[in-house]
């Protein structure tokens, strides 16, 4: 074999047969992997205002009356805020069907009564990925307060609006 033609089997082997091979591993160990439910878009929250008002930094989000809870998903975790409501700031992460968020209420949330700078909401739902619109069951509770009894909700997510000039 002349050095024209070995160089020439070695590039072949290095620039496509080693890439396939690599391409055939991924995928047989990728095939088994399952995309983390969507929950992004925009959730239309239904609860009990006199449950959620009897809360600790529950009386701002009480006193909103359209309460739409809106999700930013990057794979398992999230952000959300609260379309038309109180400021806060958020993070959570998705297990399976279980959503699990942490609320950290604004400098001006905060100043309610009962309420306080450090005090953190927690947010506990479970996905019915199932349902049409999609739904969610939970609780909002308050960190680091046993007497207080969280306010339980369920939520359906809005229909994402029609694209513009897609196909």
């Amino acid at each position: 074999m002349s050095h024209t033609n070995r160089n020439f089997v070695i590039a072949y082997v290095l620039l496509v047969l080693v890439p396939l091979v690599a391409l055939a591993g991924i995928l047989r160990v990728g095939h088994s992997i399952k995309a983390p439910i969507s929950v992004d878009g925009t959730w239309n929250l239904h609860l009990d205002s006199a449950q959620l008002g009897s809360l600790p930094c529950g009386k701002t989000l009480a006193a909103t009356p359209e309460k739409a809870l809106v999700v930013s998903q990057s794979g398992e975790s999230f952000v959300l805020s609260f379309a038309n409501g109180p400021r806060v700031a958020s993070f959570g992460t998705l297990d399976g069907a279980i959503l699990r968020a942490s609320l950290n209420p604004s400098a001006t949330w905060a100043e309610e009564t009962g309420c306080g700078a450090g005090r953190r909401l927690s947010l506990v739902a479970t996905i019915n990925p199932s349902s049409k619109p999609r739904s969610m069951a939970g609780k909002l509770s308050v960190d680091d307060c046993p007497s207080c009894s969280p306010a339980e909700f369920y939520a359906f997510q809005q229909a994402a609006p029609p694209s513009k000039g897609g196909h």
